[in-house]
């Protein structure tokens, strides 16, 4: 199974816990699902834990590597103009349209609301826990 998970849900996956940690706990075992990842995303990532979570380096370098280690890293290069009030969203779904991921992870409204995009469905971490798993 392919994933994409939005930068919030890889953030509550390694500061709170939670559904969004078990459904990154199978990415890095390799069990079920498989995680892919932008370097746009990277970027996001590791600056809102440094910033708002105070993160050193060296913690940064740890996640950095777990990450890369764990994830599919890929590059896409159209970025659709879908969500016009948080234009970083786009970022996730150019992922998961280059990826040709199965699921969109998120507790993002600006995705929510959407529903699906390309046949990709958009769902919540409680969801795809509780249902698709």
């Amino acid at each position: 199974m392919k994933l994409v998970l939005d930068t919030n849900i890889l953030i509550s996956a390694i500061i709170f816990g939670g559904k969004p940690r078990i459904i990154f706990g199978l990415i890095i075992i390799g069990k079920i699902a498989q995680g892919y990842i932008s370097p746009v995303l990277i970027k996001e990532l590791l600056g809102v834990l440094q910033e708002k979570f105070k993160y050193s380096n060296n913690q940064l370098v740890k996640i950095q590597k777990l990450i890369k280690n764990n994830f599919i890293l890929l590059r896409p290069k159209d970025i659709p103009k879908i969500i016009i009030s948080d234009p970083f969203d786009n970022q996730i779904l150019a992922l998961a349209e280059f990826s040709r991921a199965d699921w969109i992870i998120s507790g993002d409204n600006h995705l929510l609301q959407l529903g699906k995009y390309k046949s990709i469905p958009i769902v919540t971490p409680h969801f795809f826990v509780d249902k698709i798993l």
